[in-house]
């Protein structure tokens, strides 16, 4: 046993709880749940709380495809973990399992292995090996077959080798010449196995018994062998590994070996215990699958002592949500069509009461995804979730404000919520392969159903929620796109497209009135001199000026449109001071060029049109009337030149 450090400060929010952070895949595992629940119920007793965080599929040893929910053992604070569990098999990623025990090494904290081993780690597993082997033996000392033969899963994986090799090595002691034939794979799945079960029928000679490397393929052997009218064990034995719940349920019921997860949950609290009392880190331990002898071997298993609650288990899980399920489509569905973060909460809200299936959560997400300028699917890719967080939905308050959220207050409510000695588990929403944000999941029960449709839940609103961040940007590129053709990119005023649709908008809205309506026209003086002589850079810098100073000039709610080349022209309604306009104008393009000191001056001629609301003319007669003006104050400045 290894010494280790004296322990995390007390922390207050947490009521002085120690934390233990659990790493693991795939909650609709009904293992998991249950070895969640006897932990935590352990757990409780001393005063210490299960933080959970979990990915909804697992990886498959592939770690060249590293998905953005694994971005959620990023969420693990330190600053208030005491220890941190490690689902081995259930994860199945080498890169993401390491990085996790880095991580918490960094921080001083030490790491459990379930189910897989690690330098440096305490942790407990299953001794598949030994477990594989007292079942073969079992068949071949109690039921002599005469032409055993092995069902594996996936040809080069390390668990279906280590099985090959034990039967391999138990009917040899049994006076057996292994030979190739005697090997099928079904790759631990059961479309596969049923294929491997209808080739042996092919043969001249059936096996007698058949050795299954997992339960799955075991019940659809039996099944293939049922379908070709022979019976089970009479006519062939058929053996199962891994002790799921299906085996209790079949006809007849599948001789295994029980290696369900939730058989370690004891031997993790004591390891947990020794950490935190005693402040030492126990040697790994190692634990026997227990063999559960039935039926489909010869045997007469005993009754499943809870056949019955576990058969309700499953009627609840495979009918209890299933319309749910399509709620939680529409869900999806209404969120990505919101135009706001609140209206978006409130949609959730709305389309599921408190008391269904998105009850007892909090989403919390990241604060650029309500930034509907931010590319963020593209910059978020394969990247963890920042520091600025934003509070997004709490199911448990109905008068809840959207608002910034600081990491460390982990959930709303935190310290309540904890003091309820119920497990938190955490499951990061992620759209296009980048992480959105968190859901924060405080059941304050161990229904397993709730369980089972945490990966329904997080997947829809990932959906909804990516849809929605994803709309948001969209409608901020259709926007800009708009602007682009409804403003001109010099001048920033309306183009000539764009001013006729506000200008017939506006004649609408004054349709029976009698209300002042003033055009004004203003055209830069000597443009040409200006693009011959300067270039045509600043013959648009004048354009620009000129522009400012006729919007800068005109009261607010004014349509200023860039009418031509040089040209900007101004429609008012209502009562407005003309001398001030004309003088602001002149003014405006006087300061400037004293204060930029160009080698050429910008002025501008000024016409003005006044009519009413009530006599309207064509905008083209209008911009005419304005223009006779203009250009007879162009005319008054050459002749004083």
């Amino acid at each position: 046993m290894t010494k280790l450090f004296s322990g995390k400060e007390v922390n207050a929010m947490l009521g002085g709880r120690k934390i233990i952070a659990m790493c693991t895949s795939l909650l609709s595992d009904i293992e998991n749940s249950r070895f969640i629940m006897q932990l935590n119920k352990l757990l409780a007793e001393k005063n210490s709380s299960l933080f959970i965080y979990a990915i909804n599929s697992d990886l498959y040893w592939d770690d060249r495809n590293i998905r953005a929910d694994s971005s959620v053992f990023s969420l693990i604070d330190y600053s208030v973990t005491d220890a941190v569990i490690i689902m081995y098999e259930k994860i199945k990623s080498t890169a993401v399992t390491e990085r996790i025990i880095k991580e918490a090494s960094e921080h001083g904290v030490p790491v459990i292995m379930v189910d897989g081993e690690h330098p440096g780690c305490t942790g407990v597993r299953y001794d598949y090996g030994k477990g594989f082997e007292a079942l073969v033996r079992h068949v071949m000392e109690v039921h002599h077959p005469k032409r055993p033969h092995f069902l594996g899963g996936f040809k080069d994986n390390p668990y279906s080798i280590e099985r090959l090799e034990v039967f391999r090595k138990v009917i040899e002691e049994y006076g057996f010449t292994f030979t190739d034939d005697m090997v099928s794979y079904g790759n631990f799945w059961a479309a596969p196995a049923r294929a491997a079960a209808e080739k042996l029928f092919g043969r001249s000679e059936l096996p007698d018994a058949v050795i299954c490397a997992n339960d799955i393929m075991a019940i659809n052997v039996c099944s293939v062998i049922f379908g070709h009218g022979l019976k089970v064990p009479d006519d062939i034995i058929v053996t199962g590994f891994d002790g799921i719940d299906e085996i209790n349920f079949m006809y007849p019921r599948i001789t295994s070996a029980y290696c369900g997860t939730a058989g370690l949950s004891e031997s993790v609290f004591n390891i947990i215990t020794d950490i935190l009392e005693k402040g030492i880190v126990p040697e790994p331990e190692a634990v026997v699958p227990k063999p559960v002898f039935c039926d489909s071997c010869g045997c007469k298993g005993a009754e499943s002592a809870f056949s019955s609650l576990r058969l309700g288990h499953f009627n609840d899980r495979f009918y209890r949500y299933q319309d749910d399920y399509i709620k939680l489509a529409a869900v999806a569905e209404g969120v990505q069509l919101q135009e706001d973060t609140a209206s978006a909460a409130d949609c959730i809200r709305n389309m599921m009461p408190e008391d269904e299936i998105l009850s007892s959560l909090s989403i919390i997400i990241d604060r650029r995804a309500t930034e509907n300028t931010f590319d963020y699917f593209e910059k978020m890719k394969k990247q963890y979730l920042g520091d600025e967080l934003f509070l997004f939905y709490d199911s448990d308050d109905k008068d809840f404000i959207q608002r910034g959220f600081s990491r460390s207050e982990i959930i709303p409510n935190a310290e309540k919520v904890i003091a309820r000695g119920y497990p938190l588990i955490f499951n990061v929403i992620s759209f296009m392969d980048a992480p959105i944000g968190y859901i924060c999941f405080h059941y304050y029960s161990y229904d397993e159903v709730n369980y089972c449709c945490i990966p329904a839940i997080v997947s829809s609103l990932s959906w909804g929620m990516g849809g929605f961040v994803n709309m948001q940007y969209q409608r901020y590129l259709t926007s800009r796109i708009e602007d682009m053709y409804r403003f001109d990119h010099l001048t920033g005023l309306y183009t000539r497209l764009s001013f006729q649709k506000e200008y017939e908008r506006l004649m609408k809205s004054l349709e029976g009135r009698s209300v002042p309506v003033t055009v004004i026209i203003t055209d830069l003086d000597g443009l040409k001199y200006i693009n011959d002589n300067c270039g045509h850079s600043a013959g648009d810098n004048a354009i620009s000026v000129t522009a400012r100073a006729l919007q800068n000039s005109c009261p607010p709610g004014a349509l200023c449109v860039r009418y031509g080349g040089d040209e900007m022209l101004a429609v008012i309604d209502g009562e407005c001071d003309l001398v001030k306009i004309k003088t602001g104008i002149k003014n405006y393009l006087d300061t400037y060029n004293r204060s930029h000191s160009l080698e050429y001056e910008i002025s501008a001629s000024v016409g003005i049109y006044c009519t009413d609301s009530s006599d309207m003319a064509e905008l083209d007669q209008l911009v005419r009337r304005s223009d006779a003006d203009m250009y007879a104050e162009k005319q008054a400045k050459k002749k004083k030149k």
